[in-house]
């Protein structure tokens, strides 16, 4: 597929901006949501809709836009790290050898 539909988790958006570096319409479903969608917006990862109208608009300027944002989504994706728990685990890890 081109682009997807999500709910605007941390969890699907890594997933589909990082892993498999799509852009996404992102339509909320708890407040957290939107914040994550707007950034993704804001960084022309994809597009935040809330209702139907924004909806259609959304995808009509995914059309639009498409090659703009895959770019975008491109780039981020070549720089995402989809093991931040291990990677975060291992540093921690660390830090806490040196300090023995």
């Amino acid at each position: 597929c081109k682009y997807a539909v999500v709910n605007g988790s941390h969890t699907v958006l890594g997933e589909i901006l990082g892993g498999h570096g799509k852009p996404i319409i992102g339509i909320p479903i708890y407040d957290e949501h939107t914040n994550q969608i707007k950034w993704a917006e804001e960084k022309h990862l994809g597009l935040y809709a809330q209702n139907r109208s924004q909806i259609v608009q959304a995808v009509q300027k995914m059309h639009t836009n498409y090659e703009e944002l895959l770019d975008s989504v491109k780039e981020f994706s070549n720089n995402f790290n989809g093991n931040g728990v291990d990677n975060a685990a291992k540093i921690v890890s660390e830090v806490l050898e040196e300090k023995k």
